[in-house]
């Protein structure tokens, strides 16, 4: 036998025993949840497609164990609300019977005839009761002087208390101004503007520096005015040729001094030919 056979041979005495490992019968070695051929079972097990393939498969195996689980789990017994209810309600009514019954035994005879019945509420306002003085009688004590002080306290009272009330009413339908806000901060008023009325001689005066206009008047001042108009027409126009006429006497001007040039120009060209 040579190396070659001796290594195969090696090979498939040592079969890897692992869950997931199997071999088909012609010897070849397969993973079982990725049903797919290996050739180096330690390099598969680091793919992605195993680990994936073994997440599955425990995911799987939990869904089975959860659902044996439930099923093995008793089922609740049916209650039946309908009958507890109705053993509460007797249960309830034969205790209210029974207190009846206990309270009307240890009641007096005669207790619900007419003249020990309730007296029927009165539909007229319960008269309100009277404000009681909320100083004390005076007592005396002994001493004159201790008594006279204490009844002149009680003689000041009600009228500290009536004189009190308007002035805090006073206080609060008065409107606070900025002064009373802020006390402390120095403030300037102004004094009233009055405005003095026109006097008759004043309102004579105004009636006749505006006197009303006759027609004829009007027309004369309307035709003032169309004069005043057409001059200033006039004058515009007039300004309007002036600026006209000083425009064109400059660049007739400049025409004449571009020719100056041109014929300096040309006269010194020929000179320069000739002397050549």
């Amino acid at each position: 036998m040579d190396a070659k056979s001796l290594l195969r041979a090696k090979k498939a005495e040592a079969r890897i025993t692992h869950p997931y490992a199997a071999y088909n019968s012609a010897g070849v070695l397969r993973c079982s949840i990725c049903a797919t051929p290996v050739k180096q079972w330690d390099a598969h097990l680091l793919t992605k497609q195993h680990r994936q393939s073994v997440l599955r498969e425990k995911a799987e195996q939990e869904k089975l164990v959860q659902a044996k689980a439930k099923s093995k789990r008793p089922l609740p017994q049916a209650t039946d609300p309908q009958g507890q209810g109705e053993s509460s309600k007797r249960a309830k009514i034969q205790n209210t019977s029974v207190e009846e019954e206990g309270g009307r035994g240890n009641l007096p005879a005669g207790f619900f005839s007419s003249g020990n019945q309730p007296a029927p509420q009165s539909n007229s306002p319960s008269p309100e009761p009277e404000p009681q003085p909320t100083t004390q009688s005076n007592q005396s004590t002994g001493d004159t002087e201790l008594d006279d002080f204490l009844s002149s306290l009680n003689d000041d009272t009600p009228s500290t208390t009536s004189t009190a009330q308007p002035q805090v009413k006073q206080n609060q339908g008065k409107r606070k101004t900025y002064k009373e806000i802020i006390p402390s901060q120095t403030s300037y008023e102004a004094a009233p503007v009055r405005i003095a009325q026109p006097t008759e001689d004043q309102q004579q005066d105004v009636q006749e520096e505006e006197p009303e206009e006759s027609e004829q008047e009007r027309k004369e001042r309307l035709e003032r005015e169309e004069r005043e108009e057409i001059v200033r027409r006039l004058e515009e126009e007039e300004r309007a040729q002036e600026d006209a006429d000083s425009r064109v006497a400059s660049l007739k001007a400049r025409m004449e001094m571009l020719k100056k040039r041109r014929e300096a120009k040309m006269s010194k060209g020929k000179t320069s030919t000739n002397g050549a």
